[in-house]
Protein backbone atom coordinates (compact mmCIF):
# COMPACT_ATOMS: atom_id res chain seq x y z
CA UNK A 1 0.00 0.00 0.00
CA UNK A 2 1.22 3.31 -0.73
CA UNK A 3 0.95 5.67 2.40
CA UNK A 4 0.01 9.74 1.71
CA UNK A 5 2.95 11.61 1.85
CA UNK A 6 2.65 13.22 5.52
CA UNK A 7 5.23 15.21 7.80
CA UNK A 8 5.97 13.65 10.59
CA UNK A 9 6.20 15.00 14.31
CA UNK A 10 9.01 17.67 14.64
CA UNK A 11 9.86 17.90 10.93
CA UNK A 12 10.37 21.22 9.37
CA UNK A 13 7.41 22.77 8.02
CA UNK A 14 7.26 23.57 4.36
CA UNK A 15 8.85 27.05 3.10
CA UNK A 16 5.84 28.90 2.32
CA UNK A 17 3.74 27.78 5.44
CA UNK A 18 6.69 29.18 7.74
CA UNK A 19 6.59 32.61 5.58
CA UNK A 20 3.09 32.97 6.62
CA UNK A 21 3.40 32.44 10.06
CA UNK A 22 6.18 34.69 10.35
CA UNK A 23 3.96 37.25 8.39
CA UNK A 24 1.00 37.10 11.30
CA UNK A 25 3.56 37.22 14.09
CA UNK A 26 5.05 40.05 12.55
CA UNK A 27 1.86 41.92 11.75
CA UNK A 28 0.86 41.35 15.29
CA UNK A 29 3.99 42.67 17.02
CA UNK A 30 3.39 46.12 14.39
CA UNK A 31 -0.09 46.65 16.00
CA UNK A 32 1.40 46.16 19.13
CA UNK A 33 3.96 48.59 18.54
CA UNK A 34 1.71 50.84 16.97
CA UNK A 35 -0.68 50.53 19.90
CA UNK A 36 1.69 51.43 22.66
CA UNK A 37 3.65 54.16 20.09
CA UNK A 38 -0.19 55.76 20.87
CA UNK A 39 -0.34 55.31 24.12
CA UNK A 40 2.63 57.38 24.96
CA UNK A 41 5.51 54.58 24.67
CA UNK A 42 3.58 52.65 27.38
CA UNK A 43 2.79 49.19 27.66
CA UNK A 44 -0.87 48.07 28.49
CA UNK A 45 -0.32 47.61 31.57
CA UNK A 46 0.87 50.71 32.29
CA UNK A 47 -1.77 52.37 29.60
CA UNK A 48 -4.10 50.70 32.14
CA UNK A 49 -2.75 53.03 35.08
CA UNK A 50 -3.31 56.50 35.94
CA UNK A 51 -0.53 58.44 37.08
CA UNK A 52 -1.66 58.30 40.85
CA UNK A 53 -1.12 54.66 40.65
CA UNK A 54 -5.43 54.03 39.74
CA UNK A 55 -6.07 50.96 37.50
CA UNK A 56 -8.24 52.13 34.95
CA UNK A 57 -8.13 48.54 33.49
CA UNK A 58 -11.34 48.76 31.54
CA UNK A 59 -11.69 52.42 31.66
CA UNK A 60 -13.28 54.06 28.91
CA UNK A 61 -11.99 56.58 26.24
CA UNK A 62 -8.85 58.04 28.86
CA UNK A 63 -6.85 60.75 28.19
CA UNK A 64 -4.28 61.68 28.94
CA UNK A 65 -3.08 64.96 29.19
CA UNK A 66 0.42 66.83 28.04
CA UNK A 67 2.64 69.49 29.89
CA UNK A 68 0.71 72.55 28.95
CA UNK A 69 1.50 75.98 28.52
CA UNK A 70 0.65 79.00 30.97
CA UNK A 71 -1.39 81.43 30.32
CA UNK A 72 -0.84 83.96 28.06
CA UNK A 73 -1.03 87.47 30.06
CA UNK A 74 1.08 89.17 31.95
CA UNK A 75 0.65 86.89 35.05
CA UNK A 76 1.80 83.84 33.13
CA UNK A 77 4.44 85.88 31.38
CA UNK A 78 5.74 86.80 35.21
CA UNK A 79 6.05 83.09 36.09
CA UNK A 80 7.55 81.98 33.10
CA UNK A 81 10.45 84.65 33.58
CA UNK A 82 10.86 83.79 37.34
CA UNK A 83 11.40 80.14 36.16
CA UNK A 84 13.22 80.39 33.60
CA UNK A 85 15.41 83.12 34.26
CA UNK A 86 16.73 82.17 37.85
CA UNK A 87 17.10 78.51 36.78
CA UNK A 88 19.63 79.90 34.06
CA UNK A 89 21.43 82.49 37.05
CA UNK A 90 21.85 79.28 38.76
CA UNK A 91 22.95 77.32 36.70
CA UNK A 92 25.17 79.77 34.07
CA UNK A 93 24.74 82.24 31.82
CA UNK A 94 26.42 84.17 29.24
CA UNK A 95 24.03 87.23 30.36
CA UNK A 96 23.52 87.32 34.19
CA UNK A 97 22.56 91.05 33.82
CA UNK A 98 19.96 90.83 31.42
CA UNK A 99 18.33 87.43 32.69
CA UNK A 100 18.58 88.81 36.57
CA UNK A 101 16.63 92.37 35.07
CA UNK A 102 14.18 90.49 33.30
CA UNK A 103 12.96 88.73 36.54
CA UNK A 104 12.84 92.17 38.26
CA UNK A 105 10.60 93.41 35.28
CA UNK A 106 8.46 90.67 35.89
CA UNK A 107 7.91 91.18 38.99
CA UNK A 108 7.58 95.29 38.58
CA UNK A 109 5.33 94.61 35.59
CA UNK A 110 2.83 92.70 38.24
CA UNK A 111 2.97 94.75 40.80
CA UNK A 112 2.52 97.72 38.52
CA UNK A 113 -0.78 96.30 36.88
CA UNK A 114 -2.01 94.86 40.45
CA UNK A 115 -1.47 98.68 41.37
CA UNK A 116 -3.67 100.09 38.19
CA UNK A 117 -6.26 97.89 39.08
CA UNK A 118 -6.57 98.63 42.56
CA UNK A 119 -6.23 102.73 41.78
CA UNK A 120 -9.25 102.28 39.21
CA UNK A 121 -11.05 100.13 41.41
CA UNK A 122 -10.90 103.01 43.90
CA UNK A 123 -11.55 105.76 41.25
CA UNK A 124 -14.12 103.74 40.40
CA UNK A 125 -15.69 103.54 43.91
CA UNK A 126 -15.36 107.03 44.53
CA UNK A 127 -15.98 108.85 41.70
CA UNK A 128 -18.72 106.75 39.72
CA UNK A 129 -20.44 104.53 42.81
CA UNK A 130 -20.38 106.41 45.10
CA UNK A 131 -22.35 109.54 43.48
CA UNK A 132 -24.65 107.01 42.15
CA UNK A 133 -25.61 105.55 45.24
CA UNK A 134 -26.45 108.12 46.90
CA UNK A 135 -28.38 109.24 44.13
CA UNK A 136 -30.29 105.99 44.01
CA UNK A 137 -30.95 106.32 47.63
CA UNK A 138 -32.67 109.45 47.50
CA UNK A 139 -34.72 109.08 44.64
CA UNK A 140 -35.91 105.47 46.28
CA UNK A 141 -36.54 107.78 49.67
CA UNK A 142 -38.72 109.92 48.23
CA UNK A 143 -40.73 107.66 46.96
CA UNK A 144 -41.36 105.94 49.88
CA UNK A 145 -41.92 109.11 51.51
CA UNK A 146 -44.67 109.54 49.01
CA UNK A 147 -46.37 105.88 48.69
CA UNK A 148 -45.93 105.39 52.42
CA UNK A 149 -47.68 108.62 53.86
CA UNK A 150 -46.50 108.89 57.74
CA UNK A 151 -46.05 105.33 58.10
CA UNK A 152 -42.06 105.38 57.40
CA UNK A 153 -38.85 104.27 59.24
CA UNK A 154 -35.13 105.21 58.62
CA UNK A 155 -32.60 103.04 57.91
CA UNK A 156 -29.05 102.76 58.99
CA UNK A 157 -28.04 105.75 55.98
CA UNK A 158 -30.48 107.73 57.11
CA UNK A 159 -33.77 107.30 54.67
CA UNK A 160 -36.96 106.53 54.82
CA UNK A 161 -38.28 103.03 54.07
CA UNK A 162 -42.40 102.42 54.34
CA UNK A 163 -43.69 100.05 56.87
CA UNK A 164 -45.04 97.08 55.14
CA UNK A 165 -48.94 96.83 55.09
CA UNK A 166 -49.52 100.87 54.46
CA UNK A 167 -48.96 101.18 51.05
CA UNK A 168 -51.20 103.37 48.70
CA UNK A 169 -50.48 102.41 45.27
CA UNK A 170 -52.79 105.07 44.03
CA UNK A 171 -50.80 107.84 44.85
CA UNK A 172 -47.94 106.82 42.56
CA UNK A 173 -50.33 109.06 40.29
CA UNK A 174 -49.14 112.34 41.97
CA UNK A 175 -45.72 112.21 40.86
CA UNK A 176 -44.44 113.47 37.96
CA UNK A 177 -43.87 112.02 34.95
CA UNK A 178 -40.34 112.87 34.82
CA UNK A 179 -40.04 111.66 38.34
CA UNK A 180 -42.35 108.59 37.62
CA UNK A 181 -40.09 107.32 35.13
CA UNK A 182 -36.89 107.92 36.87
CA UNK A 183 -38.02 105.83 39.58
CA UNK A 184 -38.87 103.31 37.76
CA UNK A 185 -35.33 103.14 35.93
CA UNK A 186 -34.22 101.64 39.77
CA UNK A 187 -32.55 98.35 38.47
CA UNK A 188 -33.96 96.38 41.35
CA UNK A 189 -37.87 97.46 40.10
CA UNK A 190 -36.64 94.82 36.98
CA UNK A 191 -35.01 92.40 39.27
CA UNK A 192 -34.49 89.84 36.55
CA UNK A 193 -32.91 92.04 34.49
CA UNK A 194 -30.33 93.16 36.88
CA UNK A 195 -29.56 89.76 37.65
CA UNK A 196 -28.76 88.81 33.86
CA UNK A 197 -26.20 91.43 33.77
CA UNK A 198 -24.84 90.90 37.12
CA UNK A 199 -24.93 87.06 35.75
CA UNK A 200 -22.71 88.05 32.89
CA UNK A 201 -20.00 90.20 34.88
CA UNK A 202 -19.79 87.41 37.65
CA UNK A 203 -19.16 84.99 34.74
CA UNK A 204 -16.67 87.41 33.07
CA UNK A 205 -14.76 87.19 36.25
CA UNK A 206 -15.23 83.45 36.67
CA UNK A 207 -13.14 83.25 33.69
CA UNK A 208 -10.58 84.77 35.59
CA UNK A 209 -11.27 83.30 38.71
CA UNK A 210 -11.13 79.61 37.34
CA UNK A 211 -7.63 80.15 35.57
CA UNK A 212 -6.31 81.37 38.81
CA UNK A 213 -7.62 78.56 40.57
CA UNK A 214 -5.82 76.18 37.86
CA UNK A 215 -2.76 77.76 37.67
CA UNK A 216 -2.17 77.84 41.48
CA UNK A 217 -3.05 74.22 41.59
CA UNK A 218 -0.85 73.46 38.70
CA UNK A 219 2.37 75.46 40.18
CA UNK A 220 1.64 75.24 43.83
CA UNK A 221 0.18 71.55 44.25
CA UNK A 222 0.64 69.29 41.05
CA UNK A 223 4.42 70.71 40.26
CA UNK A 224 6.30 68.86 43.35
CA UNK A 225 9.30 70.71 44.95
CA UNK A 226 12.67 70.21 44.05
CA UNK A 227 15.69 71.30 46.18
CA UNK A 228 17.77 73.16 43.74
CA UNK A 229 17.18 75.48 40.44
CA UNK A 230 19.26 72.74 38.24
CA UNK A 231 16.30 70.64 38.75
CA UNK A 232 13.51 72.68 38.13
CA UNK A 233 13.27 72.13 33.66
CA UNK A 234 14.31 69.96 31.41
CA UNK A 235 14.54 70.80 27.92
CA UNK A 236 12.62 69.24 25.10
CA UNK A 237 14.66 68.86 22.37
CA UNK A 238 11.87 68.27 19.41
CA UNK A 239 11.02 72.13 19.96
CA UNK A 240 13.90 74.78 20.64
CA UNK A 241 13.77 76.54 22.92
CA UNK A 242 10.88 74.61 24.92
CA UNK A 243 11.55 73.62 28.75
CA UNK A 244 9.59 71.23 30.75
CA UNK A 245 9.06 72.42 34.20
CA UNK A 246 9.40 69.30 36.50
CA UNK A 247 9.34 70.90 39.79
CA UNK A 248 9.97 74.36 41.66
CA UNK A 249 11.71 75.66 44.41
CA UNK A 250 10.48 76.74 47.89
CA UNK A 251 11.01 79.76 46.85
CA UNK A 252 9.74 80.00 43.32
CA UNK A 253 6.81 78.98 45.17
CA UNK A 254 6.36 81.26 47.42
CA UNK A 255 7.62 84.14 45.00
CA UNK A 256 4.56 82.78 43.02
CA UNK A 257 1.83 82.64 45.08
CA UNK A 258 2.32 85.44 47.49
CA UNK A 259 3.63 87.77 44.66
CA UNK A 260 1.20 86.77 41.94
CA UNK A 261 -1.37 84.51 42.60
CA UNK A 262 -2.94 86.33 46.01
CA UNK A 263 -2.82 89.51 44.98
CA UNK A 264 -4.37 88.79 41.62
CA UNK A 265 -6.94 87.00 43.36
CA UNK A 266 -7.82 89.45 45.87
CA UNK A 267 -7.99 92.33 43.40
CA UNK A 268 -10.66 90.32 41.61
CA UNK A 269 -12.78 89.42 44.38
CA UNK A 270 -13.00 93.51 45.10
CA UNK A 271 -13.31 93.99 41.23
CA UNK A 272 -16.32 91.60 41.46
CA UNK A 273 -18.17 93.09 44.19
CA UNK A 274 -18.13 97.06 43.64
CA UNK A 275 -18.92 96.14 39.66
CA UNK A 276 -21.93 94.48 41.30
CA UNK A 277 -22.39 97.60 43.53
CA UNK A 278 -21.99 99.89 40.83
CA UNK A 279 -24.24 98.15 38.58
CA UNK A 280 -27.00 98.15 41.11
CA UNK A 281 -26.86 101.89 41.76
CA UNK A 282 -26.75 102.79 38.00
CA UNK A 283 -30.02 105.11 37.60
CA UNK A 284 -31.15 104.25 33.93
CA UNK A 285 -31.64 100.49 32.21
CA UNK A 286 -29.62 100.98 29.20
CA UNK A 287 -26.77 102.51 31.51
CA UNK A 288 -26.50 98.98 33.09
CA UNK A 289 -25.49 97.49 30.65
CA UNK A 290 -22.93 99.50 29.18
CA UNK A 291 -21.41 100.32 32.43
CA UNK A 292 -21.13 96.24 32.58
CA UNK A 293 -19.22 96.25 29.25
CA UNK A 294 -16.89 98.65 30.62
CA UNK A 295 -16.14 97.14 33.51
CA UNK A 296 -14.82 94.68 30.91
CA UNK A 297 -11.63 96.40 30.25
CA UNK A 298 -10.20 95.84 33.71
CA UNK A 299 -10.08 92.33 33.68
CA UNK A 300 -8.73 92.41 30.26
CA UNK A 301 -6.00 94.71 31.77
CA UNK A 302 -3.53 91.89 32.11
CA UNK A 303 -3.71 90.49 27.92
CA UNK A 304 -3.54 94.85 26.96
CA UNK A 305 -0.24 94.94 28.95
CA UNK A 306 0.94 91.67 28.00
CA UNK A 307 0.22 92.23 24.18
CA UNK A 308 1.53 96.06 24.35
CA UNK A 309 4.64 95.76 26.61
CA UNK A 310 6.12 92.47 26.44
CA UNK A 311 8.64 91.56 23.21
CA UNK A 312 8.13 89.09 21.04
CA UNK A 313 11.09 87.05 22.08
CA UNK A 314 9.81 87.34 25.93
CA UNK A 315 6.34 85.96 24.26
CA UNK A 316 7.74 82.60 23.10
CA UNK A 317 9.60 82.12 26.09
CA UNK A 318 6.28 82.14 28.01
CA UNK A 319 4.42 79.93 25.37
CA UNK A 320 7.16 77.45 24.97
CA UNK A 321 7.07 77.05 29.07
CA UNK A 322 5.16 73.88 29.67
CA UNK A 323 4.07 73.21 33.23
CA UNK A 324 2.29 69.88 34.30
CA UNK A 325 -1.56 69.74 33.41
CA UNK A 326 -3.95 70.07 36.04
CA UNK A 327 -4.93 66.57 35.65
CA UNK A 328 -2.57 64.03 34.07
CA UNK A 329 -5.00 61.59 33.45
CA UNK A 330 -8.77 62.23 32.66
CA UNK A 331 -11.25 59.44 32.53
CA UNK A 332 -14.88 59.23 30.59
CA UNK A 333 -17.08 60.28 33.51
CA UNK A 334 -20.14 61.75 34.36
CA UNK A 335 -18.19 64.34 36.12
CA UNK A 336 -15.40 65.35 33.75
CA UNK A 337 -18.22 65.71 31.39
CA UNK A 338 -20.18 68.41 33.13
CA UNK A 339 -17.77 69.53 35.43
CA UNK A 340 -17.59 73.02 33.61
CA UNK A 341 -21.28 73.43 34.59
CA UNK A 342 -20.27 74.01 38.29
CA UNK A 343 -18.78 77.50 37.43
CA UNK A 344 -21.63 78.73 35.69
CA UNK A 345 -24.25 77.52 38.37
CA UNK A 346 -22.23 79.72 41.12
CA UNK A 347 -22.28 82.73 38.84
CA UNK A 348 -25.75 81.93 38.65
CA UNK A 349 -26.44 81.97 42.53
CA UNK A 350 -23.99 84.52 43.31
CA UNK A 351 -26.11 86.74 41.13
CA UNK A 352 -29.52 85.67 42.48
CA UNK A 353 -28.07 85.99 46.55
CA UNK A 354 -26.47 89.19 45.60
CA UNK A 355 -29.38 90.54 44.21
CA UNK A 356 -32.05 89.03 47.08
CA UNK A 357 -29.56 89.10 50.11
CA UNK A 358 -26.04 90.81 49.81
CA UNK A 359 -26.86 94.44 48.04
CA UNK A 360 -26.05 97.12 50.12
CA UNK A 361 -27.39 100.11 47.57
CA UNK A 362 -30.75 100.11 48.97
CA UNK A 363 -30.82 98.32 52.73
CA UNK A 364 -34.34 97.14 53.44
CA UNK A 365 -35.05 97.49 49.82
CA UNK A 366 -39.26 96.66 49.88
CA UNK A 367 -39.49 95.72 46.45
CA UNK A 368 -42.63 98.10 45.96
CA UNK A 369 -41.62 99.21 42.14
CA UNK A 370 -42.43 96.47 39.97
CA UNK A 371 -46.21 96.29 40.28
CA UNK A 372 -46.96 100.31 39.94
CA UNK A 373 -44.58 100.91 37.41
CA UNK A 374 -45.78 97.71 35.51
CA UNK A 375 -48.98 99.16 35.98
CA UNK A 376 -48.53 103.22 35.39
CA UNK A 377 -45.50 102.90 33.04
CA UNK A 378 -46.55 102.45 29.34
CA UNK A 379 -44.07 99.64 27.63
CA UNK A 380 -43.17 99.86 23.99
CA UNK A 381 -44.31 97.43 21.15
CA UNK A 382 -40.78 94.45 21.06
CA UNK A 383 -41.44 95.23 17.05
Amino acid sequence: KVRPVGRAPGAARPGGEVLSTALRMSSRQMSSTILTSERGGKTDDESSRSSDGEDNTGAEDVLHHEYEPLEESVYGWAVSMIVRDIVWLNVGTSVPMGRAARVIDALLVVIGTILLQVFLLLAVSRLLSAPAVASIREVYGEYEMLMYPNHTQLTVNGFARGVPGYMQEERFLLMKNETAKTVCQIPLSHPWYLMSIIFIWTMTCQVELRTIFESAVRLLWVTPIVRSASEVIRSEEEEEGAVHVDGLTCLMKVVIGFLVLLPRTMTLLSLLWLGGRWLTATLGLGDVLLNGLALEFLVILKELLYNVCISHRTRVDTQRLLVKPFLETDQATFSSFFEGKVWGILSAAWAVLYVYQFQLVLPDYRWDLRVPCGKYIPVGPLM
